[in-house]
C-alpha cells in the first residue's frame, strides 16, 4: 500500500509538471512580425520544380492567360450595376454595416421577396441598392421592416428609375 502512494505520488509530480515544462520551450519570433509580411517579402526561391520568382512588380498582363481571354474593356464599355440590372431601384442608407456577413444577411432576408430582382451592398457607404422586377414596388415601410429583420437600422430611401 505505501508504494502505491509513492508510485500515485510520484505520476502526480511527472503529470503536473509536464504544464511548466511545455512553458518554458517557447518559440522565439522576436525577429519578425508576422501581421506586417507581404506577398513579396516571403520566400519565392526554387522550390517543387518551380524556378525562384518575384511577386512584388507582377503586373495583370505579366500574368498567364494561356488558358482564357479577357474581352476588351474601355471605360465606355463598363456600366454600372442599376443600368446593367435596370428597373426601379431603391437606394437604402443603413446603419451598421460592416462586413461581408452583413451584405449576407441583407440579401438572405431581401431574396424572400417577389418584388425583389437582386441586391448590392456597398459596405463603405453603409448603402443597400435593392433592384425591383419591372412593375413591382416595395414601400418605405417594407424595407425598413425588412432591414430591421436583418438586424439593421434604416436611415433613410432615395428612389431611382420610377422606384
Amino acid at each position: 500500500m505505501k508504494s502505491l502512494k509513492i508510485i500515485g505520488a510520484f505520476a502526480s509530480i511527472i503529470i503536473l509538471s509536464q504544464p511548466v515544462y511545455a512553458q518554458q520551450n517557447e518559440m522565439n519570433h522576436d525577429g519578425h512580425n508576422h501581421s506586417e509580411m507581404k506577398h513579396d517579402q516571403m520566400n519565392h526561391d526554387d522550390h517543387d520544380g518551380h524556378d525562384g520568382h518575384n511577386h512584388s512588380e507582377m503586373k495583370h498582363d505579366q500574368m498567364n492567360h494561356d488558358d482564357h481571354d479577357h474581352p476588351e474593356m474601355d471605360k465606355e464599355g463598363m456600366t454600372d450595376v442599376s443600368t446593367a440590372i435596370g428597373g426601379p431601384t431603391i437606394v437604402a442608407t443603413v446603419n451598421g454595416l460592416v462586413c461581408d456577413f452583413c451584405a449576407q444577411a441583407l440579401k438572405k432576408v431581401f431574396k424572400k421577396e417577389e418584388a425583389v430582382k437582386a441586391l448590392k451592398v456597398n459596405l463603405d457607404a453603409g448603402e443597400v441598392r435593392i433592384f425591383l422586377r419591372e412593375g413591382q414596388m416595395l414601400s418605405d415601410a417594407v424595407v425598413a421592416k425588412l432591414i430591421r429583420k436583418s438586424g439593421y437600422s434604416l436611415v433613410e430611401t432615395k428612389r431611382e428609375g420610377g422606384a
